[in-house]
């Protein structure tokens, strides 16, 4: 599907991403993605199947695959490809996007945050200090 693009902008959006791991993803899962593609984008000017294997695990996650998709087929910009990741589908009729609700650890020192996607889906804990994440009052 991602042939038809240079190892270049593979690697580009494989940079790109990085910062935005753990917007995406819970924190675990977002440091293992994190880790597997520093040592891929450290191989990937010697080794021509590191892009492969970058768009291997991107596309494990619904939206890092997302991310990967928008980027390379429609260029989109970092910032702008998370803005839309984090809001909701409208509702039919609604012309207003809704921002995903941010969670926070309430440990005031603490930076690891949440955004929900699906009400369905449980407020997590946070990984570091093990206590449920809180909605941040800021209006994120």
């Amino acid at each position: 599907m991602y042939s038809a693009y240079s190892a270049d902008q593979i690697v580009k959006t494989a940079q790109e991403i990085r910062p935005y791991l753990a917007k995406l993803l819970d924190a675990p899962t977002a440091q293992q993605v994190d880790g597997q593609l520093a040592h891929l984008l450290s191989q990937a000017s010697a080794e021509p199947l590191a892009t492969e294997q970058i768009v291997a695990v991107l596309s494990q996650h619904e939206l890092t695959r997302e991310w990967l998709r928008r980027s390379l087929e429609e260029n989109t910009a970092a910032e702008t490809i998370l803005k839309s990741l984090r809001t909701y589908e409208p509702l039919t009729g609604s012309h207003n996007p809704i921002e995903s609700p941010h969670y926070v650890c309430p440990v005031a020192s603490c930076h690891q945050e949440w955004y929900r996607r699906d009400s369905a889906v449980e407020t997590p804990r946070c990984p570091i200090h093990d206590v449920r994440f809180v909605r941040d009052s800021k209006g994120h």
